[in-house]
């Protein structure tokens, strides 16, 4: 990946802000986690309300304790532990079952 042209000045950044689930898909953790298997996949991708309610509650803790908020959406992305969320999933809930590798049985009467 190339290094950003406009380095720490980049104007684009505000785009970020202003529409989050840009933000949230092209977050270096996310990028590098949405790129894994289906069930990961699938697991980042249906959770973006989840983070940005994280998000925004944080925000809000902020500004109810009196201070600036000064916390950014895309900067917050970058501390959010996907791989450690996902591995906490149950193999169910993560997509990680063994079921199509051991069909189903039938009893056979006679």
């Amino acid at each position: 990946m190339a290094d950003n042209y406009f380095g720490a000045n980049n104007p684009f950044m505000d785009f970020l802000e202003l529409e989050p689930t840009a933000a949230y898909y092209s977050s270096p953790g996310g990028r590098q986690f949405a790129s894994g298997n289906q069930g990961q996949q699938r697991y980042f991708q249906n959770q973006f309300q989840n983070v940005y309610n994280e998000f925004l509650g944080s925000l809000g803790s902020q500004i109810r304790s009196g201070q600036e908020p000064t916390m950014r959406w895309s900067d917050y992305l970058e501390n959010v532990p996907f791989t450690a969320r996902y591995a906490a999933l149950s193999p169910e809930q993560a997509g990680r079952t063994t079921r199509r590798y051991s069909p189903s049985t039938r009893q056979i009467y006679f």
